[in-house]
């Protein structure tokens, strides 16, 4: 690869603490499994992960400018320390309690500023010529977790209860912290004079905020599938959750990897349209689904759609950001997700107590056809009306 091309140290760096920090997040997503054994219904399931996400939107506001103004180190730094030590926190929970809801709005907020903070750095660190495949690249990080944690927490919780896997969990946020401390921040860590003449706020672009509602669209369908899919398969006699997730995150890592450059060479929309069809229809098979062969067949629809959708709106809204606003652009489009995520966890348990998972599927579906809609409506802008705008913007 030619030398502007190439990706900087830093840049593997916090990809790998990234990986790290998602290996403890994507363990909870078994926490579904045990309310669920604690005798807590789907509602109250919804209500005690959705909280996680309410809280993350809480801090987004402030992060946002934050993250233009300070070592963005830091938040990925202390997101990691405070997602441990919520993870061994959970040791001292005897069961379906108020300390479940205080225990994931901490885990919310550290979530968010860890997370955020980490993307924003892979995207300021992607040189722009290959940014859709570094973001598809960074993804992976994120994706690999949603195979291994659930299975590896699976079997720990089986074998050794959940105890064991809060610690587990715990040890890897640590973990995270150890890595985060090795990057160095950007050139551009210094952001006290963050007034760039000529660079345009992010309220003056409408692009970024109809592509940012498609990502509220697409997380309340995804947000809908990582939720209840641990209690579904279970009710659908089933047992093991861990296919599903394996076949979606191999799925989702294998479009990555082959086609994550597409949307460098074709553009983000041609590919965002398709990606998006595959990604609803694999939701609303999953209500349907009776078996382990369905259950690995709708993971791997999922995971193509899911595995191409995310990185590519990513880079269409970064595509619009300038130094200056990078943080906040890149804390709109990963609140909107976290907003889609977060509602879905509050309607669709309710939804699924009343009508059952197969009509909570099909509305989910119908949120990221909703998402399609709105990203059609958005209006375009071409590669050179972006790179007009950066140069106008760097003045």
């Amino acid at each position: 690869m030619p030398a502007p091309q190439r990706l900087p140290r830093d840049f593997y760096l916090v990809t790998a603490a990234n990986f790290v920090f998602f290996l403890n997040f994507a363990s909870f997503f078994l926490l579904p499994v045990h309310l669920h054994d604690l005798g807590a219904s789907a509602e109250t399931i919804g209500y005690v992960m959705g909280t996680a996400g309410f809280a993350g939107i809480v801090v987004l506001p402030f992060l946002g400018v934050l993250l233009d103004r300070v070592d963005r180190r830091r938040f990925v730094i202390a997101g990691g320390i405070i997602m441990a030590l919520a993870s061994f926190a959970y040791l001292l929970v005897p069961g379906v309690s108020p300390a479940l809801y205080l225990l994931r709005m901490i885990q919310g907020v550290a979530f968010t500023s860890a997370f955020i903070t980490a993307s924003t750095l892979a995207a300021e660190l992607a040189p722009l010529p290959i940014r859709g495949r570094a973001l598809g690249l960074f993804g992976i990080s994120t994706l690999l977790t949603h195979a291994l944690a659930p299975a590896i927490g699976e079997v720990i919780a089986r074998r050794f209860g959940f105890d064991v896997l809060f610690v587990f969990a715990g040890t890897l946020g640590l973990g995270s912290v150890v890595l985060s401390l090795a990057v160095r921040a950007p050139a551009s860590a210094d952001r006290t004079a963050v007034a760039t003449p000529g660079r345009r706020s992010i309220r003056r672009e409408p692009v970024l905020w109809l592509v940012a509602a498609t990502m509220v669209a697409c997380g309340m369908g995804v947000g809908t599938v990582l939720t209840f899919v641990p209690t579904f398969v279970h009710v659908a006699g089933i047992e093991r959750v861990a296919p599903f997730f394996l076949s979606y995150s191999f799925a989702a890592i294998m479009v990555r990897l082959a086609l994550g450059g597409l949307s460098d060479r074709i553009g983000r929309r041609p590919v965002l349209f398709p990606a998006m069809a595959v990604q609803a229809g694999a939701i609303l098979a999953l209500g349907s689904v009776g078996s382990v062969a369905g259950l690995i067949t709708v993971g791997l629809c999922f995971g193509a759609g899911q595995g191409i959708v995310y990185p590519t709106a990513n880079a269409l809204m970064v595509d619009l950001s300038h130094a200056g606003n990078l943080g906040r652009v890149q804390t709109l489009f990963a609140g909107s997700f976290s907003v889609g995520v977060a509602i879905s966890a509050f309607v669709f348990g309710g939804i699924i107590e009343r009508f059952g998972y197969g009509i909570a599927f099909t509305a989910a579906a119908g949120c990221v056809g909703l998402g399609m809609v709105l990203l059609w409506l958005a209006p375009s802008r071409d590669v050179a009306e972006v790179e007009d705008l950066l140069a106008t913007a760097d003045g």
